[in-house]
């Protein structure tokens, strides 16, 4: 299935809601890997903007280097890697929580995540994902 940097962006902030209605809920441990897909998804529009794309390049012959949920690698395809690291804020501090968020909590235990770290996962998602779209 392919997906546009239109919908890329679209979903990204419906991850992100979705991640607040689970925190809310107090489904922690949910909420903490929903907002990670938030961030995966910023950086695959960011990845279709870069290569000049219309849809995230995740199947075919392009499928082994894109189709990947690490967050590390991500950053580094779409170009923001050395962005972040000489970006002198908060940011460089908040990425180990926000890149954390993806795959390692796919099948964490239920209870396994804290509200306060849930809270400080979001925030620092929110701060990620902001610095994100402006190279969208």
């Amino acid at each position: 299935m392919s997906i546009s940097r239109v919908q890329l962006k679209a979903l990204s902030r419906l991850r992100r809601r979705e991640a607040q209605l689970l925190f809310e809920a107090r489904l922690y441990d949910g909420a903490a890997y929903l907002a990670g897909y938030a961030v995966e998804l910023a950086l695959k529009a960011r990845i279709c903007r870069v290569l000049d794309l219309t849809e995230y390049p995740d199947t075919g012959e392009m499928r082994r280097t894109f189709a990947t949920h690490d967050l590390n690698q991500l950053l580094k395809l779409a170009g923001l890697e050395r962005k972040l690291e000489t970006s002198g804020s908060s940011l460089v501090e908040m990425w180990p929580s926000v890149a954390r968020s993806l795959p390692e909590r796919r099948y964490q235990a239920a209870g396994t995540t804290t509200e306060a770290e849930v809270r400080g996962i979001l925030n620092a998602v929110d701060e990620v994902r902001r610095w994100i779209t402006k190279y969208w």
